[in-house]
């Protein structure tokens, strides 16, 4: 292949010509090229970020319904505890309640004697002395209905003695003393 012969201004031209195109060239790959590539890849990190915090929302979303139903499953049992363990004494109501179950069972109250109250960490004890006399059956079903109320009453004690029955009332066969205990919530 035979050699081109340039003029010394055809070899000045083509060399401004490289020299601009290199310089055309690093100009476009330094204030162009990198700057874009720089915003392009901070950009594909905040992509990323926002679409693991999408995620975690999304997640979080799929949770609320399950997180909902424990909550109002959590506030009914709060109601339903807060009603067997009061923050008021009311002993009136605890002696109606007392009342109200020995004469249901045919119990015959000898004496009821509050004791002193006990605290512990979270909550009172409220003690109760009794001495019944009655047939054993209508002890259980009473200290049974006791336990079945919407306060909490604990017995303790329970020390029973035979009883004869009387002619007004032949069912009788036992007499009873017992400490009655109920639970008053220390909280606000």
């Amino acid at each position: 292949m035979p050699k081109i012969k340039l003029t010394k201004q055809q070899q000045q031209t083509i060399l401004a010509v490289v020299l601009m195109a290199g310089m055309v060239t690093f100009g476009y790959v330094q204030y162009f090229l990198r700057p874009t590539l720089k915003k392009i890849k901070a950009d594909k990190a905040k992509i990323s970020e926002l679409s693991k915090r999408v995620d975690d929302l999304d997640r979080r979303a799929r949770n609320r319904e399950r997180l909902v139903s424990e909550i109002d499953q959590a506030e009914k049992t709060w109601v339903f505890l807060r009603a067997k363990l009061p923050d008021k004494k009311n002993l009136p109501q605890i002696l109606q309640t007392i009342n109200q179950l020995t004469r249901r069972f045919r119990i015959r109250m000898g004496s009821i004697n509050p004791q002193g109250i006990t605290s512990s960490e979270l909550y009172y004890e409220i003690p109760f002395g009794l001495t019944v006399t009655c047939s054993y059956h209508d002890l259980a079903l009473f200290l049974a209905a006791m336990g079945e109320t919407e306060r909490i009453f604990h017995a303790r004690g329970v020390s029973i003695s035979p009883s004869p029955p009387t002619a007004n009332e032949p069912w009788v066969s036992i007499s009873a003393n017992l400490t009655l205990v109920t639970f008053q919530y220390k909280g606000s």
